[in-house]
């Protein structure tokens, strides 16, 4: 065999063994900490924290009167509602309830993941209300503006 073959087996075979190594030293240090954990949890709650669900709030209270309908309801006489697509905070709300807007016009400005996106008209109306504020955390799905 070269010289180089010889050299490059046998830094193989000291790499493949210091993983070795360390993995072994891994499982034991897991092992010395599954011993000690258990002494301490008495410092751990015994439930889960609880998740928070409801992210997007009115933007006035005349917006919350607004949109007070019963839940079976579909949309009131051609009400448009606009939801979020992405989740992220609220940057800029562009128009307030009673403006009139065209299709493709800025609604709100969204930040999702550092960048600045759009929340845009569907469809050409008059704002009925809008659900959210600068600054307020969206998820997916949550209820941006009313359009009719």
């Amino acid at each position: 065999m070269s010289n180089t073959l010889m050299q490059g087996l046998v830094l193989l075979v000291a790499g493949m063994g210091i993983v070795y190594v360390f993995l072994a030293l891994m499982v034991w240090v897991m092992n010395r900490f599954a011993v000690i954990i258990p002494r301490f949890n008495h410092i751990l709650p015994d439930e889960e924290p609880k998740k928070r669900t409801r992210t997007a709030r009115p933007a006035s209270s005349a917006s919350v009167r607004t949109l007070a309908a019963p839940a079976d309801a579909d949309h009131a006489a051609g009400q448009e509602e606009v939801r979020s697509v992405l989740p992220g905070a609220v940057l800029r709300v562009s128009v307030k309830s009673g403006d009139a807007v065209a299709p493709g016009d800025e609604l709100l400005a969204l930040d999702v993941m550092k960048m600045e996106t759009p929340v845009r008209a569907p469809l050409a109306g008059r704002v009925v209300a809008v659900c959210v504020g600068v600054g307020d955390k969206v998820n997916t799905g949550d209820l941006l503006a009313v359009l009719a």
